[in-house]
């Protein structure tokens, strides 16, 4: 991180000392762990030993971790959705780039285009009472317009970023 930023400096050095300040046993019941999609403009200060010791690539879902993240959508879901595929959605063709936050805001903004399709053509002012029918097209159609955010560079930089801190 460039320290352009008189706050952010500040935010940094006291995020540092109040990780100096908790004891690094593993009998202490604490445990640190940080997140992040930007890796390298981490300051380097944070990955000295006795901070984050350990840095842990975490992939993108491969296919049976998509399928499980589409089978739970969809059984959350709770409409009628036996007949749709989740071998398909999750194949590398299909959802191969999403990380799992996409994969469950797709299946969220499907289901909301259900919903705007029952409302939409509801004209005996039923559509409280009736499920939403997800189908696959609604899915189709959710995935068409999704640009994966991960790209192929980001991913090796991350596996790089991995490499150079293996412990």
């Amino acid at each position: 991180m460039g320290r352009e930023s008189s706050s952010e400096a500040r935010v940094l050095s006291t995020f540092l000392n109040e990780m100096d300040g908790v004891d690094s046993s593993p009998l202490d019941g604490v445990l640190c762990l940080g997140a992040t999609n930007r890796p390298t403009v981490l300051d380097a200060a944070l990955l000295r030993p006795g901070r984050f010791d350990k840095v842990i690539y975490v992939p993108p879902p491969d296919r049976d971790a998509r399928r499980s993240l589409f089978s739970l959508q969809l059984a959350k879901a709770k409409c009628c959705c036996e007949s749709i595929d989740v071998d398909y959605l999750a194949s590398d063709v299909v959802s191969g780039k999403l990380t799992g936050a996409e994969i469950i805001g797709a299946c969220q903004e499907a289901l909301m285009l259900a919903m705007r399709e029952v409302l939409e053509n509801d004209t005996g002012g039923t559509a409280y009472a009736a499920a939403p029918l997800l189908t696959k097209q609604h899915l189709d159609q959710t995935l068409r317009g999704l640009k994966p955010l991960l790209t192929d560079s980001m991913l090796a930089e991350y596996q790089m970023f991995e490499q150079r801190h293996k412990m």
